[in-house]
């Protein structure tokens, strides 16, 4: 029997954190293994201003395995690049691939490129706008023969779930899971402190909610066809 394997990729530590764990955990007790991709060291989006650079990475890739380990992630591959300095190359589009391509997931989480209205700063962030575009592209790559061969072949993901929308498709109730996504928060103190504080204003103001006190992650769910011909 195949693997069944997921992947999600973000540009900084806890991005996947807001987007999607209760999603990603559900497909892990499903039979699916999970790995993460986190393309910035997350340096420069810091609570704390004592600490030295090189302190400031360690400390947010250990936050970042940390949380992933409370949902169940197998890996955590982090790409090195410098925060809010990210920039679309054919090196980050490479390296994208040749992971879709040796990790073979049936479905990538990431940023939705798409969602280009700029009415929130931080959801808009350049790096999330470009890993969104790179990650789609990177997943165009990874089917194809010739655009970067390597030892693993080609690889076909099934569907792209984009997170951070403005146009969702598919809704995950995650009501009953609630308080476990606010918990994976507690791993991150460098960029949330104030825990208490932070947890309110999330449960107010980010976590999709309707008008009957239920809780989600959205995402615009997108089949990767195949065109036969």
């Amino acid at each position: 029997m195949a693997k069944k394997n997921i992947l999600a990729i973000a540009a900084h530590p806890d991005d996947i954190e807001f987007g999607c764990p209760v999603t990603i955990r559900r497909l892990i007790k499903e039979g699916y293994t999970a790995n993460y991709v986190v393309a910035t060291n997350g340096e420069n989006g810091f609570k704390i201003r004592s600490l030295t650079g090189k302190e400031r990475i360690e400390l947010r890739k250990k936050e970042q395995m940390s949380a992933a380990a409370a949902v169940g992630v197998k890996k955590v591959f982090f790409l090195d690049y410098k925060d809010g300095f990210l920039e679309y190359t054919n090196k980050l589009r490479r390296q994208l691939t040749k992971i879709i391509k040796e990790l073979k997931p049936e479905i990538v989480f990431t940023f939705d490129p798409a969602n280009l209205d700029f009415d929130n700063i931080n959801l808009n962030h350049r790096d999330h706008r470009i890993i969104g575009t790179a990650v789609f592209d990177a997943v165009f790559a990874a089917k194809n023969d010739f655009i970067y061969p390597d030892k693993n072949g080609k690889h076909r993901v099934s569907r792209i779930y984009f997170f951070g929308t403005n146009k969702p498709n598919h809704f995950e109730d995650i009501t009953d899971s609630l308080e476990f996504k606010l918990s994976i928060f507690k791993n991150f103190k460098s960029q949330f402190p104030n825990y208490g504080n932070f947890i309110k204003f999330l449960k107010e103001n980010i976590i999709p909610k309707d008008g009957k006190g239920r809780y989600y992650e959205e995402f615009r769910v997108v089949d990767v066809v195949q065109i036969s011909y």
